[in-house]
């Protein structure tokens, strides 16, 4: 049995003739431990779909994660099955501005009416180098600082599954890659399932698959070959050219269903 499943998932805004059809007839499954990346323009549907999956919204369809049925659960338990299953990863950082790195951290634990674990904390402080700064405001803190505080928020309840919508997009190159690669080795520490939606085909291209979605609708799901990974996970950043290539590069194969790259280098 998959570990997310998508059945016939609809969301539409409005009624009549002003209805707007922001997801149409989607159908997917995800396995446990996989990372996928949501590609597509502005306006796809990608956000949206995101927010379905993690209980935030209300669609058409069936969306089960593991053995929960998101649409078929009340308020109250839509609320709990987000702080324990689901952790949240924005473009804005969305930290309260007057707790500190720590107390950020510590939210979705509070919210349950619990104490995060000191040794588990210290791990995620460890592993997101916030160490020596647990006890600044965010207002002390870089954009890439900010975003670390997020993924330990994300990371607080042992959630199963990690929802990401644009985490590297207000960030520089650099610190947006530091992000990725402390996402993907959270992730993969803790054995959890990452899904991201973002414009950036390098970090899509670090994804074990990519869905395109246009118009509300699938246009592909592939698996990606990875010929970039070893480089970018280990710091080894491809410069502006590369990534132009990269992105001007990227083809389909409709027989092997994998995106084979031109012109990077290889990892």
């Amino acid at each position: 049995m998959a570990f997310l499943t998508l059945s016939h998932v609809g969301k539409t805004y409005g009624k009549g003739d002003t209805a707007v059809h922001a997801l149409q007839d989607v159908n997917f499954t995800v396995e446990k431990g996989e990372f996928v990346a949501i590609v597509g323009a502005s306006g796809s549907g990608k956000s949206t779909l995101l927010h379905l999956i993690g209980g935030a919204d209300r669609g058409d369809g069936d969306i089960t994660l593991e053995d929960d049925n998101i649409f078929s659960m009340k308020d109250k338990e839509q609320a709990v099955f987000r702080r324990r299953k689901v952790g949240f990863v924005f473009q804005e950082y969305n930290l309260i501005p007057i707790l500190t790195v720590e107390e950020n951290i510590e939210i979705p634990v509070r919210l349950d009416g619990k104490k995060m674990q000191q040794e588990y904390l210290e791990k995620l402080l460890n592993i997101l180098g916030l160490t020596d700064r647990r006890g600044h405001l965010p207002e002390q803190l870089s954009g890439g600082q900010k975003q670390r505080v997020a993924i330990g928020r994300a990371l607080a309840n042992h959630p199963s599954l990690i929802l990401a919508d644009e985490p590297t997009g207000n960030l520089d190159k650099q610190n947006g890659m530091e992000i990725m690669t402390l996402l993907m080795q959270s992730v993969k520490q803790f054995s959890q399932t990452l899904l991201l939606v973002t414009h950036d085909p390098v970090i899509a291209g670090m994804a074990d698959r990519i869905i395109t979605l246009s118009d509300g609708k699938i246009q592909s799901d592939v698996k990606v070959k990875h010929t970039l990974s070893g480089q970018v996970l280990a710091h080894d950043m491809p410069d502006s050219d590369d990534m132009s290539r990269l992105s001007e590069g990227m083809e389909l194969s409709s027989d092997q269903s994998v995106l084979s790259r031109k012109g990077g280098k290889n990892g």
